[in-house]
């Protein structure tokens, strides 16, 4: 996510669906992929997302979902995958 974070927003979708369905993360996987440790990982993927503008929040994942599901994108997805990453950090 903190890769493309600027060119899509699939991932950032991705990232919450997997943290909502409280899925298993491998972190050494995550750590030796990005080459840091997860919770400075988890909290570079913060910082981005409080600074992304919503504007494009539906790049890459628009087309994918409902209209009921794209209205509550807009509102919701960047503040929800916030929280949930900060609840995976405290974890």
């Amino acid at each position: 996510m903190v890769e493309r974070l600027s060119k899509t927003s699939r991932d950032t979708y991705d990232v919450w669906f997997f943290l909502k369905t409280r899925a298993p993360i491998n972190r050494g996987i995550v750590e030796n992929r990005s080459r840091m440790r997860f919770d400075q990982l988890v909290g570079k993927c913060i910082s981005k997302l409080e600074k992304m503008n919503n504007r494009h929040i539906l790049d890459g994942v628009g087309e994918l979902l409902t209209t009921s599901q794209k209205d509550w994108a807009k509102v919701s997805l960047r503040d929800e995958t916030i929280a949930l990453l900060k609840l995976r950090a405290e974890g």
